[in-house]
């Protein structure tokens, strides 16, 4: 994950005798303000500063940042344009110029941005993390994995590290790896159930799908709007043919996607296995008007449920119409 802005450390400015007490006070209000998410707040301060100091280079760092935050490019471009200007030596502002770059797509400006962080701090890891990403968006793989494999001689300090890290690792295909270090994130930040959707996506690509299950539950528990916790949940019930439970599953998604036509071709096919073919029908038929693109599955799977339900002439129109999936069942049952 690509680092935020952030405010800039006090500690980090230095202000010239002449610099007014007063705009060093904007500033710092605006660094608390932005630290603790009010932007708009941060906005007006940091634009106090300038009213003061125009030329105040860590004013103007500090609003392009918030302006970037806010998806305002055009005016954080401007301020951190003018604050490098005034203070070339204002090593964060060329990272938070890269990500302006990188979101804007302007990847090649991005990695010369990048480039000059890492230069002048090459011994913080979050440059190389970023920069990663630019360089994947330019096909240069080999050096992005070289980017990669440099962030992980750091060693995390916080729980937003490891779990940066094993983002990382996953990358790198070092699935125990990943959930080694997600595993360290959650023990120094256990409320944090992020961690825990992350953790079971790593055990579900692993076939760890009990491990997956238990995660995914922490998670639901807190957050029950989040349609892919709950898909994901389902699959690994359904991994295990706990097909009741992947039911359940599917139906809390279907609450929050109702028009998406795989969540109820999935759980169309759930309804078969545990022989209620009547609930499959309906949703295999949903699924189809919602133009579900493996248009010749839904119709072997409506064959299967019309079948079983007695209806042999619609069970043989639905397997007419599936390809060569239903030959037996054609030979069978529609001379």
């Amino acid at each position: 994950m690509l680092k935020k802005f952030y405010a800039i450390s006090l500690a980090l400015i230095a202000f010239n005798a002449t610099y007014s007490q007063t705009a060093e006070a904007w500033v710092k209000s605006g660094n608390k303000k932005m630290e603790e998410g009010n932007m708009l707040g941060a906005v007006k301060d940091y634009s106090s500063a300038l009213d003061i100091q125009p030329n105040l280079a860590e004013a103007l760092h500090g609003r392009g940042s918030v302006y970037g935050e806010l998806f305002s490019f055009v005016e954080a471009f401007k301020d951190i344009n003018k604050a490098l200007s005034i203070n070339p030596k204002l090593i964060d502002a060329y990272f938070n110029r890269g990500l302006l770059y990188y979101l804007t797509k302007d990847y090649k400006n991005s990695l010369i941005d990048y480039n000059t962080y890492i230069t002048l701090q090459p011994d913080l890891p979050d440059g190389y993390l970023a920069r990663s990403h630019t360089l994947i968006k330019l096909n240069q793989l080999d050096q992005a994995k070289k980017d990669l494999e440099s962030y992980l001689v750091f060693d995390p300090s916080s729980f937003a590290d490891f779990a940066a890290r094993s983002g990382v690792k996953i990358k790198l295909q070092d699935t125990v790896g990943a959930i080694s270090d997600i595993s360290k994130a959650i023990n120094l930040d256990p409320d944090n159930v992020d961690l825990f959707l992350t953790r079971g996506h790593y055990y579900y690509s692993t076939n760890q799908y009990k491990k997956a299950i238990e995660d995914y539950t922490v998670y639901l528990i807190n957050q029950k709007n989040n349609y892919l916790a709950f898909l994901k949940r389902g699959e690994a019930y359904a991994e295990l043919e706990i097909y009741s439970a992947a039911i359940e599953d599917f139906t809390q998604a279907i609450r929050l996607q109702k028009t998406n036509e795989r969540l109820y071709f999935d759980r169309g096919v759930f309804y078969l296995e545990i022989k209620d073919y009547a609930k499959a029908k309906q949703d295999l038929l949903i699924a189809l008007s919602y133009n579900y693109k493996e248009t010749e599955l839904i119709h072997y799977n409506l064959g299967i449920a019309e079948i079983n339900l007695g209806n042999t002439k619609e069970a043989c129109r639905e397997f007419k119409l599936c390809g060569n999936l239903a030959n037996e069942f054609i030979e069978k049952y529609c001379k």
